[in-house]
């Protein structure tokens, strides 16, 4: 049984997600459970948005009505009402309940200065002991196929954790992964070592699934990944986010957070 939470405040890309997660869960046995968060009443920085628990319940209640057989046979939608601000609901249920995935939508790049600068989203990808899959309000999935996968790696250990958390999530699907390393210069001895490493652990590990290992070079990572996007089609990127020092951090802004607010591509991202 999967169990995905899938964040819910009424917005169009809130209600993407939630279209997403059904048609990602529909093929295996699956809860999805729908959460909305309701903002302390003290708050004065903002009018929050409020959400009544009979609106949640409407919500849940449609999106079964709308199930097909196979989401009918496969999903339990539940919905759960939370005092709090998102953030804070989200990283507690990640850490107490242990949910497969959160499933979040979010705004096309280019969106919104506050979308960029105070991201709900990218402060739970941070903070979140679970894999929080980010949903662009344009991006949907195919209920048949979800074709091409790039799951950016570093060929390290909690690599090799995170990519069988991936293949769980998409064994129903007709999937290839490409897994692919980002480098500013040509790789090492040891880069190869350790793509070769990981390409014969999948090969023996993974039979029937289609995993292809390669580099891409170059000084300007956005460009590169824009266009190994476009030139593969891909549909969904994977990634581990590695925990970094302080120095780490000031020198090399997150990885996950330019991917995050530069690609219309949904972003799927594991922890070490």
């Amino acid at each position: 049984m999967v169990r995905i939470f899938v964040p819910v405040n009424f917005s169009d890309y809130s209600l993407n997600a939630v279209d997403y997660a059904i048609n990602l869960g529909q093929k295996i046995p699956s809860v999805i459970s729908l959460v909305s968060c309701q903002p302390p009443l003290n708050d004065s920085s903002e009018t929050p948005t409020k959400i009544s628990e009979q609106a949640l319940q409407e919500l849940g209640a449609k999106v079964s009505s709308q199930f097909n057989e196979e989401q009918k046979n496969n999903i339990t939608i539940t919905t759960r009402l939370e005092a709090g601000y998102p953030e804070d609901v989200l990283i507690n249920i990640s850490t107490k309940e242990e949910p497969d995935a959160i499933i979040m939508g979010t705004c096309s790049k280019g969106d919104t200065i506050k979308e960029l600068l105070g991201s709900v989203t990218s402060d739970v990808i941070k903070n979140a002991k679970v894999p929080v899959l980010a949903v662009p309000s344009t991006s949907t999935v195919d209920i048949n196929r979800l074709s091409n996968i790039l799951f950016v790696s570093d060929f390290g250990d909690s690599d090799y954790r995170s990519l069988h958390k991936l293949i769980r999530l998409i064994t129903p699907f007709q999937t290839q992964i490409f897994a692919v390393h980002f480098k500013a210069s040509a790789p090492d001895k040891w880069d190869k070592k350790r793509l070769e490493e990981m390409r014969l652990y999948c090969y023996q590990t993974y039979r029937n699934y289609q995993i292809n290992f390669s580099f891409i070079t170059g000084e300007d990572f956005i460009k590169e990944l824009d266009e190994f996007i476009n030139s593969n089609a891909i549909d969904l990127i994977a990634m581990t986010r590695h925990k970094r020092n302080m120095i780490s951090k000031l020198l090399h802004p997150s990885i996950t957070r330019k991917i995050l607010f530069h690609t219309d591509v949904p972003l799927l991202v594991f922890h070490e």
